[in-house]
């Protein structure tokens, strides 16, 4: 026995040490390739969009993500077996949901956020920034000599 549980604590320990391909680790790099990366961002706008100013936003929208997991692999999984969902589960308990949100607000500002003051984009407008103003101050500061 206490072979066993020496060998789950050394595998623990490992695995938090470990980083895979830029990510913290391979359950959080392996969730967002599969179930994150292909949503489009317009998936999580409303969440965004509604909590946008919030000091907990990027907590709260990884929490966001780490229940539409669940649920995905809920209804994947259960109807095939509970034994293959716990696993899952055990899988993903190792994420790091505030990485992964992040990465999704990051996508999502640079898809939505004008350049310059933050402002969500007129659909219609289509430039990085939300307004012409908005652009030339940006060239402006870009083009001013440092120092």
């Amino acid at each position: 026995m206490f072979y066993i549980s020496t060998i789950i604590n050394l595998k623990s320990i490992t695995m938090k040490n470990q980083t895979h391909n830029g990510w913290t680790n391979y359950p959080t790099w392996k969730v967002n390739l599969e179930m994150i990366d292909d949503l489009d961002t317009d998936h999580w706008t409303d969440f965004i969009e509604d909590n946008r100013g919030s000091d907990m936003l990027t907590y709260n929208l990884g929490q966001e993500i780490r229940e539409y997991v669940e649920e995905e692999l809920y209804s994947e999984c259960v109807a095939d077996s509970d034994l293959v969902y716990n696993f899952a589960l055990s899988f993903i308990a190792n994420v790091n949901w505030r990485e992964i949100a992040e990465h999704v607000l990051d996508t999502y500002k640079e898809n939505y956020w004008c350049d310059t003051c933050g402002t969500r984009f007129d659909e219609r407008y289509m430039s990085n920034y939300c307004s012409s103003e908005c652009e030339r101050e940006y060239e402006l500061l870009a083009t001013h000599p440092k120092g």
